[in-house]
């Protein structure tokens, strides 16, 4: 398992991908003692298929709507969060809750790669929902690509997915992306070209446009966003984002100058890499 993810309507329900076995395993959740009661499983995408491989979960910011990135089958998996069968389970005697009923009711899966790219050859990494709502962001190792998805807001239709579009992330097998506090840069983690690369992201359209700016960061696979702050030992004051990109140490990072009054210091030279 890649995750441990709570529902997030009632924080009670904490749902598990099961990668070996193409299943979720949901659990309930005490928050007073902190224990979990295996609560049942859920297949994670149609039930004819076999070497799905969920690998992450994530909920939509307002929507009753669960995004799974099934790793192995280059798809993404739609539920919808069952809120009366949520409400049973968190409202079951204890001797009761593993014969409980699926909280997460698949509604649509849509692939992540075009078609006539061979399956074998990618595989998926990391999964997000942009705060906004409005799209749903997968990286693609293998095709080497992060492929952005828009959310539908429409009433019959809340939350199902349409591809934008795939846009190749400058590097090789991109494991992690995440966006800075604004929601309008993207950096992505290539771990096997031994670079991060940083993308503006557009909040309308939803494409990605490269911006030139990379670094050399050995085999980065996960980067976090982080409010830098001043220390008691100094009179220093930092107020811009910054991020860190994890390998086997961190790397303090700026961004882009952009409509946050964010400013990036110049890369530092470094030859071509021929995994690029």
């Amino acid at each position: 398992s890649h995750a441990v993810v709570l529902d997030s309507h009632f924080g009670r329900i904490a749902y598990v991908p099961d990668l070996g076995m193409d299943l979720i395993r949901q659990f309930r959740y005490d928050h007073v003692e902190g224990k979990m009661l295996a609560a049942g499983t859920m297949r994670s995408g149609p039930a004819d298929r076999k070497a799905l491989g969920p690998r992450y979960l994530e909920f939509h910011p307002t929507l009753p709507v669960a995004y799974v990135i099934n790793e192995l089958s280059s798809e993404v998996s739609v539920f919808d969060f069952d809120r009366l069968a949520a409400e049973q389970l968190l409202g079951a005697p204890a001797a009761e809750v593993a014969s409980a009923a699926p909280t997460l009711r698949l509604r649509q899966t849509i692939r992540t790669i075009p078609d006539a790219f061979p399956g074998d050859l990618n595989t998926c990494g990391r999964i997000t929902v942009h705060t906004a709502g409005n799209f749903v962001l997968v990286s693609n190792r293998g095709h080497d690509s992060i492929t952005v998805f828009r959310v539908n807001q429409s009433l019959l239709k809340a939350g199902q997915l349409s591809i934008v579009g795939s846009f190749h992330t400058r590097g090789a097998t991109p494991r992690h992306f995440q966006f800075d506090a604004s929601g309008q840069w993207l950096i992505s983690a290539n771990q096997d070209s031994d670079r991060i690369a940083v993308f503006r992201f557009n909040l309308a359209t939803g494409r990605l446009e490269w911006t030139g700016h990379e670094y050399s960061v050995p085999s980065p696979n996960f980067v976090c966003n982080v409010l830098t702050h001043s220390e008691e030992a100094t009179d220093e004051v930092f107020d811009e984002p910054a991020a860190l990109a994890l390998s086997g140490g961190s790397l303090p990072l700026g961004f882009p100058a952009g409509p946050a009054g964010l400013t990036l210091p110049a890369p530092a030279p470094s030859p071509p890499s021929s995994k690029l």
